[in-house]
């Protein structure tokens, strides 16, 4: 092929992309993929039998919750929130086996060994660096998170970078443990912050400590902010109402964004209706100034992201996903970011029956929001029915024709040239 049909091939698959986003309106949701029960992409299907028969493999245990995108391909979370037994991987990519849909351990079977404080033990949330392609995933360490189903504190938690464009992992990092609890921590979230055009901090919401936990990639050093009046459940907050049944999720800090300038972290507790605002420069600098409540959501949340523009955020008890508009409150309240009020929430996407328990978000270059729906609900008060034809996980993304804080970060951040 010549250099001219290669070039107008190229144009014609950049015009029929740019064809499909032009089609798409602000709110147009798709549902991707869906699960009664999970399935992985086996070594083959004697092994999978042998998973099952000896207990390693139980479809009654295993639900999705962290989801990150990159490059149309899809990363979940399987935590070992429940169960010592029964869940083999944490971490996968979805892919295509045939005609069907399976989740292939990543970036292998090794990398997922219990007991092995080289693998990953309980991944609950990761981040991807669009700018480099790299993923950045939580571990608490722990094998199950609660003495009651015989939870195992295993390894320290720790920060695992992987290059998704060689599927190796390229960095760890130990977290100490007299910042972040080996026998205790419920590390659930994960933001990165940009300083000087590369990625410098992640901040990560511990449910259990009540903390934020702040990890220098530079120095090698965490510490944490901990502030119990904006990171505990609040007491009108820990009754959550889904299809007029009523559930106590009295769970504390857990949901952050971080703002596309890198200038604040927003957080909240689940069992909370508080939205609260922190200067990044109080966590870089271990203080404890400046955090301050923004306004109260319309309903308690878990995850929540920021794009470019807003912050969406899961509406449990409506079932739906709603956003603050924040530079339209900026410009109707003649504030800066620093004093704004969260007033215009807008709902996004609504479902009873399909969106129960918006869990975690996601935002691509292709102008995405991802999201999980997966009745954890259901889950921890074991009611959800592995058997029958109820579908119990579903993953969305909805077209918002934003991309996420992290889109550009390198050039946001970037150094001026010292002139002299």
């Amino acid at each position: 092929m010549n250099h001219r049909a290669v070039l107008l091939t190229c144009f014609l698959c950049l015009a029929l992309t740019q064809n499909e986003v032009d089609s798409q309106k602000f709110g147009d949701v798709q549902a991707v993929y869906e699960w009664t029960t999970l399935d992985l992409d086996w070594p083959s299907e004697a092994v999978k039998e042998e998973f099952i028969n000896n207990g390693s493999f139980a479809v009654d245990k295993n639900v999705v919750s962290g989801i990150k995108v990159y490059k149309n391909e899809v990363y979940l979370s399987i935590p070992r929130w429940l169960s010592t037994t029964g869940i083999p991987v944490s971490l996968v990519k979805v892919v295509k086996v045939g005609s069907e849909v399976k989740l292939r351990p990543y970036p292998d079977w090794a990398s997922q060994t219990v007991g092995d404080c080289q693998a990953l033990q309980y991944v609950q949330s990761m981040e991807i660096d669009p700018n480099s392609g790299r993923m950045y995933v939580i571990d608490a360490g722990r094998n199950g998170l609660f003495a009651a189903f015989g939870a195992q504190n295993l390894c320290p938690a720790k920060i695992v970078v992987y290059d998704l464009h060689t599927d190796q992992r390229v960095a760890s990092y130990d977290l100490p443990d007299d910042v972040v609890k080996r026998d205790n921590n419920f590390l659930n979230d994960i933001v990165l912050d940009y300083v000087d055009g590369q990625v410098k901090y992640a901040y990560i919401t511990d449910v259990n400590a009540q903390s934020i936990h702040v990890f220098d990639f530079g120095t090698k050093r965490a510490w944490s902010l901990k502030d119990e009046a904006s990171m505990k459940a609040e007491p009108d907050g820990g009754l959550i109402v889904i299809n007029e049944k009523n559930y106590t999720f009295a769970l504390d800090v857990d949901g952050i964004a971080m703002s596309s300038n890198f200038d604040y972290v927003y957080y909240s507790s689940i069992g909370a209706y508080s939205l609260y605002q922190v200067p990044t420069s109080t966590l870089r600098n271990g203080g404890t100034d400046g955090i301050r409540l923004v306004g109260k959501k319309g309903s308690q949340s878990d995850g929540m992201a920021f794009s470019s523009k807003r912050l969406y955020y899961g509406a449990l008890s409506k079932n739906a996903v709603y956003y603050w508009d924040i530079e339209k409150d900026m410009r109707d309240q003649n504030k800066d970011i620093s004093h704004v009020t969260l007033n215009t929430q807008t709902q996004l996407v609504k479902d009873d029956l399909k969106m129960q328990w918006p869990d975690t978000f996601a935002i691509d270059e292709e102008g995405y929001l991802w999201f999980t729906a997966d009745r954890l609900q259901l889950l921890f008060t074991n009611t959800m029915n592995f058997t029958g034809p109820e579908i119990n996980m579903r993953i969305y993304k909805v077209f918002i024709n934003e991309t996420s804080y992290l889109h550009e970060a390198e050039s946001k951040t970037a150094s001026l040239p010292v002139v002299g």
